[in-house]
């Protein structure tokens, strides 16, 4: 039998966390045959975001150093098949992770919940990121020959086996460029979404864009 591992990686979600949580569609999936395993990674909340997580029936594990560093630990802890890392703010309707692990299942590695596909709600994403992600996904689509629509979306799912063993590299919101890198060549998909507003304060920096350009010409050119 087949298992989804959901990795949600956290740091002070307590106003999202359980929405979150409560709206994985863990009994459909199940129901459609497969195992399920929710991955809280959380990065040293002081708010009760790892209680929240408890009481909704997560594993919780601490590990501070970031979002990239609680990915990489989901991963190591990870016993499922297909990987889904989601944000733990509200912004990503998981209900969509249904439509996703079908496209992984009919060959797809890797499948994006894209945003600017799909709709985004009043608020839920400044003119700024809407452009640096455009730009981001432009670099990447020019570096890989892919073509997608959103490289920065906090939601995506991929067969951990085409990881081949490696764990991506990056630090912070480098962390969907990096396992952009060593995916791209095997096969890419998108499930357009609506994207919400958040539920707390976003973690998201103007220097993450960067990073995340530096991340995908190291990939490209260098190191993965």
């Amino acid at each position: 039998m087949s298992k989804v591992t959901v990795i949600i990686p956290t740091l002070n979600e307590a106003k999202g966390i359980a929405e979150v949580l409560h709206e994985l569609p863990l009994e459909e999936l199940r129901s459609s045959g497969f195992q399920t395993e929710v991955l809280v990674v959380d990065g040293g909340s002081t708010d009760g975001t790892r209680s929240i997580a408890a009481e909704a029936g997560a594993e919780v594990i601490l590990e501070k150093g970031g979002k990239a560093s609680a990915v990489r630990r989901g991963l190591v802890e990870s016993t499922g098949e297909y990987i889904f890392t989601i944000d733990g703010d509200g912004t990503y309707p998981s209900d969509a992770i249904i439509e996703m692990v079908e496209l992984l299942q009919n060959g797809a590695s890797m499948v994006l919940a894209s945003r600017l596909d799909g709709d985004i709600c009043p608020g839920a994403m400044s003119s700024l990121n809407r452009f640096g992600n455009k730009l981001l996904t432009k670099l990447a689509n020019g570096l890989y020959g892919v073509k997608v629509t959103d490289l920065c979306t906090g939601m995506r799912g991929f067969k951990k086996g085409g990881l081949n063993g490696r764990l991506p590299a990056g630090k912070g919101f480098e962390i969907e460029a990096s396992i952009h890198n060593i995916l791209a060549d095997k096969g890419i998909s998108e499930v357009p979404i609506e994207y919400r507003a958040r539920k707390g304060e976003s973690k998201l920096k103007t220097k993450d864009g960067f990073f995340i350009a530096v991340r995908l010409l190291k990939g490209r050119f260098g190191k993965k």
